[in-house]
């Protein structure tokens, strides 16, 4: 093989004639033009002309060499081509042998791989038809087999056959013409097709009759059994439509022995709950134990088994549930009980709030006591709602298990993560729920509404009112009490909110809870604020002038009333854990009770108006019933949210109770009792603590001499007469109130009362100080003083403290001297000590001039 030599690089011929270069020559030019410019002689320029004929032969010397060297290399080069171009001609020719070898490797290949690939194909010819062969043999063996099995009642080993023809075997086989020539014999003459459709539609009756056999007799381990061999002889529907009938025979025998037991006998409140939670509990045991035998062996044949199987036994579940709803209604006579309750006018809530007697002839159609008992309502009230929780549990199973990520076209379209579960077309439309609808929903809501307002009916027939003496103990530390006194009323009124709420709230449907808060509203706002409350408030209003007073202890005991000697027919309250400390434990009982009314009235110390203290009492009632209600409420949103989140799993359904819990019944009730708690504080601020503030005020700051604000001894400066009065005065005045009154009502009374004795001590002042000016120690005294009736007011309340702002910058101001006043003068609203003026320049230049 011939390499071409690379050709070695030489340097040029001009390098070796560097006289001969641009820059030489130039350089050489230059100097010579030099010359012809400075001769100054004829001698100068002789010498120039022969300096010049010397070089010029000297540079044609050096050309004449420089073309001789040139001559000779390019000679040189063009022989070194020569020779290149003859090596080349050797490879190109060497080049094309090559090609010429590699061309006929290449043909012979291509022969190569056909003969090859008619080899593979051959091959693969011979290995299908030996297949072929074997598959037909195996089929005419498994014919055989089937046959045998079918006489020997071995089920499984005939389905196993079939499932091997069917499945195992080359497609079209058994239907084929060679297959249908030789696998045919003297035992069995049908053709291969036949004879398996025949056998598969034997075995389908068969296995039919085995199961439902086995079924009857209860035998799980033969159920089982016959169960998986439906889907081997590719009848797998048929296996499921058996297991769901024989499910559906399970749930319906569970149902009558739990209807049975129930009505057996007495019928006990909750026993039909109880039964529905059983049937419930049965299906949901029975599909999460035989959901892995079902997915096992049906689901390669039938994917989704698991929901064909809950389709078909839901109608009989909802025909069972129904049958127990229906006989609950009927056993309990629910219709009979909605129209009696009808019929009750809730005549002594009625006379309660309009105050006057009903008359006789318009009594005449007008049932004034229970013809169904109240307790017997609420148990039915608790037993509907049980029913349609357990429902609820039992389409959050359902959904959850069976239809949440279901691909096929009976579940629903997926859907984003945010909206939540979508209840199923197959439950939503069942038979139940539509009965839930149209019967069950409309006669839980109409005993709910019945039951709490009958319960306020029969709270405010038996109430008692606590005495409010001992609170008004002067032994006892000036504390806000932690169960303040408050009416009977409330307490038994909580407790039926709290449980008939919580029973809406398991119903587990949004439109229930809607009524619910509709008609509660109307009848806690009507009857039990704007009636009861309201009207207990006007009816014990304060007079002018008449307020609280502490008394001894002694006297405190001995007129204090036993709540078991005036509640009638109730025992006496129990304290309760949580926000119910106090309420009464017995209600229960109660409500079902036609005991007379008790009087509410308890012995007075004298010098406390019976009104007022009841004024006080039905204050504390409203205050706390709005801390019961928020905190019932906030105990079945906030604070617990997976509550809600358990019973209203579907879509925004849990939006939408919290919503209407906040909306359309916390709100509207907290803004109604603040209504009512506003205008009573304001009442008792008017008529039993405003005076009493005036005579105070007018005492601290007398008008009847100068000598208040104009001092001229130390002595008087510190003399403590003033605040010592008013300390006195204060606790007489506010002790009573705190030691009473429900700790966030005295603290808007609090307010209120502050607001009031900052403009009144204001005024006065400013009165006083127009009669009167002030020097130096007066007004020292005057800012000791008043900083002391602050803090005492106030305390460690720094919000209140703001209310006297204006007061304390207007002593400020009649305290300085000249020079401070001038400074601040000169500041505008804030000065460089750090004073935030509330007061305009204005009325500083008027208070400063009450300044001695």
């Amino acid at each position: 093989m011939y390499t071409v030599e690379k050709h070695k690089s030489r340097a040029p011929v001009s390098l070796l004639f560097t006289e001969l270069s641009a820059p030489a020559l130039h350089a050489r030019s230059e100097s010579l033009e030099l010359r012809f410019h400075t001769a100054s002689s004829a001698a100068d320029l002789s010498h120039l002309v022969a300096d010049i004929d010397t070089e010029t032969a000297q540079t044609d010397a050096q050309l004449r060499h420089f073309i001789e060297a040139a001559a000779r290399k390019h000679t040189q080069q063009i022989s070194a081509v020569e020779l290149t171009r003859a090596k080349l001609s050797g490879a190109i020719t060497n080049l094309n042998d090559l090609t010429r070898v590699f061309s006929a490797a290449n043909d012979l290949g291509h022969l190569l791989t056909s003969k090859i690939k008619a080899l593979d194909l051959e091959i693969a010819n011979v290995d299908n038809t030996l297949a072929f062969v074997a598959d037909t043999q195996a089929l005419k063996n498994n014919i055989g087999q089937i046959q045998y099995a079918i006489e020997k009642r071995n089920w499984a080993e005939a389905a196993l056959c079939i499932h091997t023809i069917k499945h195992r075997l080359l497609p079209g086989l058994v239907g084929g013409r060679f297959a249908s020539a030789v696998v045919p014999s003297s035992n069995i003459p049908e053709l291969p097709g036949v004879t398996i459709d025949t056998w598969v539609a034997q075995l389908t009756d068969t296995f039919v009759a085995l199961f439902n056999d086995a079924a009857k007799r209860r035998s799980v381990a033969e159920i089982s059994a016959h169960f998986q061999l439906f889907p081997l002889i590719d009848q797998p529907e048929v296996g499921l439509n058996c297991y769901s009938k024989f499910i559906c025979s399970v749930i319906s025998d569970t149902s009558r022995t739990l209807i049975n037991s129930a009505t057996l006998g007495e019928i006990k409140p909750g026993i039909f709950a109880s039964a529905t939670a059983s049937l419930f509990e049965s299906v949901s045991t029975m599909l999460s134990q035989h959901t892995p035998l079902i997915t096992k062996h049906y689901g390669e044949a039938y994917p989704q088994a698991i929901v064909y199987v809950v389709a078909k036994i839901q109608r009989e579940i909802d025909s069972q549930i129904g049958a127990i709803a229906d006989t609950f209604y009927d056993v309990n006579r629910v219709e009979k009980t909605l129209q009696d309750i009808k019929l009750h006018k809730f005549n002594a809530l009625k006379k309660r709030l309009a105050d006057f007697q009903l008359e006789n002839a318009h009594n005449a159609n007008v049932m004034d006591t229970d013809i169904t008992s109240i307790v017997e309502v609420g148990d039915l009230a608790n037993e509907l709602a049980a029913i349609l929780h357990h429902w609820s549990l039992y389409c959050k199973f359902i959904t959850v298990k069976y239809f949440q990520s279901l691909p096929s076209a009976m579940a629903e379209p997926a859907k984003p993560r945010t909206e939540g579960l979508k209840l199923p077309e197959l439950l939503a439309s069942s038979n139940f729920e539509t009965k839930i609808h149209n019967k069950l929903l409309p006669a839980f809501e109409r005993l709910c509404a019945y039951y709490f307002r009958r319960s306020l009916e029969k709270a405010v027939s038996i109430e008692e009112l606590p005495p409010l003496e001992p609170f008004l103990a002067a032994s006892h530390e000036c504390v806000s009490p932690e169960q303040p006194p408050i009416s009977s009323v409330i307490e038994d009124v909580t407790l039926v909110f709290n449980s008939t709420l919580r029973n809406v709230l398991d119903s587990a449907q949004t439109s229930t809870v809607r009524q619910f808060a509709s008609e509660t509203l109307k009848v806690m706002q009507n009857d039990l604020i704007n009636g009861i409350l309201q009207k207990a408030l006007v009816d014990n209003q304060p007079r002018y002038n008449n307020t609280l007073y502490m008394i001894e202890e002694d006297a405190a005991t001995s007129n204090t009333a036993t709540p078991s000697a005036t509640r009638s027919g109730t025992p006496a309250p129990e304290p309760m854990g949580g926000f119910f400390k106090g309420a009464s434990s017995a209600f229960g009982n109660v409500v079902g009770t036609g005991s007379a009314i008790v009087s509410a009235a308890n012995p007075v110390a004298a010098g406390n108006s019976s009104k007022l203290m009841s004024f006080v009492i039905y204050l504390n009632t409203v205050a706390t019933g709005q801390e019961f209600f928020q905190q019932i409420i906030l105990n079945f949103t906030t604070n617990n949210p997976n509550y809600l989140k358990s019973n209203y799993p579907f879509g925004h359904d849990e939006e939408i109770i919290n919503h209407i819990i906040k909306t359309e019944l916390l709100e509207p009730f907290t803004a109604a009792t603040g209504q009512v708690v506003k205008q009573s504080l304001l009442m008792i601020l008017n008529q039993s603590i405003k005076n009493r503030l005036v005579l105070m005020i007018n005492e601290c700051f007398p008008d009847a001499t100068e000598d208040n604000l104009i001092l001229h001894s130390l002595a008087t400066l510190n003399d403590p007469a003033t605040i010592s009065k008013f300390k006195q005065d204060w606790d007489f005045l506010i002790k009573p109130y705190k030691q009473t009154l429900h700790k966030t009502l005295y603290d808007k009374l609090l307010r209120l009362i502050v607001v009031n004795i900052a403009n009144m001590m204001e005024k006065r002042l400013i009165a006083v100080l127009k009669k009167f000016k002030i020097n130096e120690l007066g007004a020292l005294k005057l800012d000791k003083d008043l900083s002391y009736i602050i803090n005492e007011i106030c305390e460690d309340d720094y919000d209140l403290r703001e209310k006297f702002v204006r007061l304390t910058q207007l002593v400020l101001l009649v305290g300085m001297d000249d020079q401070e006043y001038e400074l601040s003068s000169y500041n505008g609203e804030e000065d460089d000590s750090g004073i935030n003026w509330v007061l305009t320049p204005l009325e500083r230049k008027q208070i400063r001039r009450f300044r001695f």
